[in-house]
């Protein structure tokens, strides 16, 4: 995860995740063009941001290519109207995860009308939250090198911390 509030991101950053060679990992996965309109795009796409709110949140970020997992250019990805493309990826996310969640999203100019686009996405206390997209039902989180699907026992763990956590808040409250 880019280590700055999401508004105050700047072409630099993505810059310096180059120049440092940040590897994707738990808090941050790069990806070289948005989705497209394809189930399977979309699905892989809500897959992504459901594993960074049942984990520890991070940052998908695109308009960047990556080999083997470490950035090698930051090429952006082309659009026309930036709010209906935002608006666009959020109704996907909006109607695809359940519980739904919350992120911020933000593009950042790399020349003309090429922008690095950048979903961040924050843990989330009300999980484990899973793709309802078109008959997916999946439960992702993720680890070190990405994201996975999430088995019995730890969606067994999942739904029992958040519990646990709704309780605690409650007995905080009283």
């Amino acid at each position: 995860m880019i280590n700055k509030q999401i508004d105050k991101i700047e072409f630099k950053d993505f810059e310096q995740l180059l120049n440092d060679a940040i590897s994707e990992g738990k808090t941050i996965d790069y990806k070289q063009q948005l989705p497209t309109n394809s189930d399977a795009d979309r699905k892989e796409f809500l897959a992504d941001i459901s594993s960074f709110a049942n984990a520890s949140g991070g940052d998908l970020i695109f308009g960047i290519t990556e080999e083997k997992g470490s950035p090698k250019s930051i090429d952006g990805v082309e659009i026309e109207n930036v709010d209906e493309e935002i608006r666009k990826y959020e109704n996907i996310i909006r109607d695809g995860i359940e519980p739904r969640i919350a992120l911020a999203t933000c593009p950042v100019k790399v020349v003309d009308k090429k922008f690095v686009f950048i979903f961040r996405v924050s843990k989330s206390w009300n999980g484990p939250h899973r793709v309802i997209y078109k008959g997916h039902d999946k439960f992702y989180s993720r680890n070190s090198v990405g994201k996975y699907p999430l088995d019995t026992n730890e969606l067994k763990n999942a739904f029992n911390l958040s519990q646990t956590l709704t309780e605690q808040i409650s007995k905080f409250k009283t």
